[in-house]
């Protein structure tokens, strides 16, 4: 009976080591460029102006899955995938958006980054205008277009030289969440915070 005991904690402790869930997400201090951009969700607003911070992600496969998935949740509430309230991109092809990431082909990658450009933080067009100044951008905030875009600096270099905003944005709960198709149809799911 000792011995049988012996056998399953040692059987338990096999298992749980093996099992790895099937994608890990770290966080990265991403070094794209963090812009200031018009309000597309609501063009009436004239005292606030739309900072977008870019948000990197390496997903990290331990094992077969057929999709990845997710939401962006701000302040509790889910956003839409589109060109008004953010976009993902994989790294490394910048230049089309995309929904979902899919494994339909052998995966020669075993991880994939992801940036995500959310436009949802406000901010006053003064706050704004001071962050103009501290980068030496001659730019107006007034009249701003919908494909205008005023960039800033590096996400990396912006949240040292802006702390206070950067702890004002982290105050909020907001997250990503991860749907994950695996190889033999089941689903997993992963929810992670994001640092700003």
């Amino acid at each position: 009976m000792k011995h049988n005991f012996c056998y399953i904690l040692i059987s338990l402790f096999l298992i749980s080591c093996n099992s790895k869930a099937p994608i890990e997400v770290k966080q990265i201090v991403s070094n794209e460029i963090v812009t200031i951009l018009p309000s597309l969700k609501n063009p009436s607003i004239k005292d606030s102006i739309v900072i977008s911070i870019p948000t990197e992600f390496e997903i990290i496969i331990n094992y077969s899955v057929s999709y990845i998935a997710w939401h962006y949740s701000i302040d509790g509430k889910i956003l839409w995938d589109d060109f008004v309230e953010y976009q993902v991109y994989n790294k490394q092809n910048k230049t089309k958006p995309i929904h979902q990431l899919n494994f339909n082909e052998a995966l020669n990658d075993k991880s994939i980054n992801i940036i995500i450009k959310e436009r949802n933080h406000l901010i006053s067009k003064k706050n704004a205008q001071e962050l103009l100044k501290k980068y030496d951008i001659n730019r107006s905030l007034d009249n701003l277009k919908f494909k205008d875009t005023i960039k800033l600096t590096t996400y990396d270099k912006f949240r040292i030289e802006n702390k206070e905003m950067i702890n004002d944005f982290n105050k909020i709960n907001d997250s990503i969440k991860f749907r994950v198709m695996k190889g033999d149809g089941s689903f997993f799911y992963i929810d992670k915070k994001i640092n700003w």
